[in-house]
């Protein structure tokens, strides 16, 4: 594991890398298939305004989604409905019931994602909505991508825009289980990944990588297609496993362990531990009697990566930690008496 760069900044220790992953060579070449993902609304909403007025339709499973379609497709109705229905064949969870969609010909669809015509298809976090086309790209366009390919790879965005990653974005980073499994925090510590950069490092993306792996999933019907995302971040059984996971079991917050001890002149620390299985944020609160001085370190082996020094017993470290190589690794956290003796409570957050 590896205290996060960016937390590593604010910590009284150093930031140690206690872990060592190797990849392979990255993704290159201009992608076949482009997309675009908005924290806010997409970058033009003329297309939206002249839509058909919001209207419902059913999957097969009985889930609502809402859909608007643009006057320039023939029969709206017809084409919702389908649209709908095969995103109901899409492995999903209650979150596609707060799905939205917009659905135009390809040329409405790049206009409203900004304007660039290689651009198939977008997601707006902020609106919950889809812009996706009514029928496959042309000819020389796209290759081998198909509409439902577009459709399923937005969708993964739609699940990762209700899935906690915290302190990560979901959306850049992907969730939590599939993140944590592809190394995502520690790729994007040493520069691998780009989180969120929608231009000179798309392919580099781990939210695309995310969407795209959703879209690979075996049940969704695409294994085969092409991949054009880091090479590094490619699907393998573990990654599907994970992802499986993120959609229909998904990472509710962090776990909580509370430990009890006494220091004194004959145990001067006290040591327990917890599994980094997962990359995230961790909160370690110490709560000793008055007029003392303990202290918390945190520990990869007999490696130290951050330690308090403040004055007293009402010690707090809050750090976030890399998921390193080792699925079994574990996190060693030590009270230390610096003077006085007494029992302390000692409470660990991890994810």
């Amino acid at each position: 594991m590896r205290s996060h760069g960016r937390a590593a900044a604010r910590l009284a220790g150093p930031a140690a890398l206690v872990g060592l992953l190797t990849f392979p060579a990255g993704a290159s070449g201009a992608p076949a298939f482009r997309d675009r993902v908005f924290s806010g609304p997409v970058a033009r909403t003329s297309e939206l305004r002249g839509a058909t007025p919001a209207k419902k339709y059913l999957t097969g499973d009985g889930i609502a989604v809402e859909a608007r379609v643009s006057q320039s497709v023939s029969n709206p109705d017809g084409v919702a409905q389908e649209i709908v229905t095969f995103l109901g064949s899409r492995v999903h969870g209650l979150e596609l019931g707060k799905l939205r969609v917009f659905i135009g010909v390809p040329s409405e669809i790049s206009n409203a994602c900004g304007g660039d015509s290689d651009v198939l298809a977008c997601y707006s976090a902020a609106e919950r909505r889809m812009y996706i086309p009514d029928r496959d790209p042309g000819a020389g366009s796209s290759a081998g991508f198909t509409r439902n390919y577009a459709i399923t790879h937005e969708y993964g965005h739609h699940i990762a825009n209700f899935r906690s990653n915290s302190p990560f974005p979901a959306l850049n980073y992907g969730a939590k289980y599939w993140s944590s499994y592809k190394f995502v925090c520690l790729g994007a510590d040493r520069g691998l990944y780009f989180p969120g950069n929608q231009s000179t490092h798309y392919l580099d993306d781990p939210g695309e990588a995310f969407a795209d792996s959703y879209a690979h999933l075996p049940e969704n019907g695409f294994s085969t297609a092409p991949w054009q995302f880091n090479e590094r971040l490619r699907p393998d059984a573990g990654a599907f496993a994970a992802l499986r996971r993120d959609v229909l079991d998904p990472w509710r917050g962090s776990k909580r362990k509370v430990v009890a001890g006494t220091l004194n002149s004959r145990h001067r620390s006290r040591a327990t531990s917890f599994r980094t299985a997962l990359d995230g944020s961790v909160d370690l609160r110490l709560r000793g009697p008055a007029g003392t001085n303990f202290d918390i370190g945190i520990y990869n082996g007999s490696r130290l990566i951050s330690r308090t020094r403040t004055a007293g017993s009402r010690d707090r470290l809050r750090l976030t930690l890399c998921r390193d190589s080792s699925p079994t690794a574990t996190a060693r956290v030590r009270v230390i008496r610096r003077a006085g003796a007494g029992a302390y409570t000692l409470t660990m957050l991890y994810p």
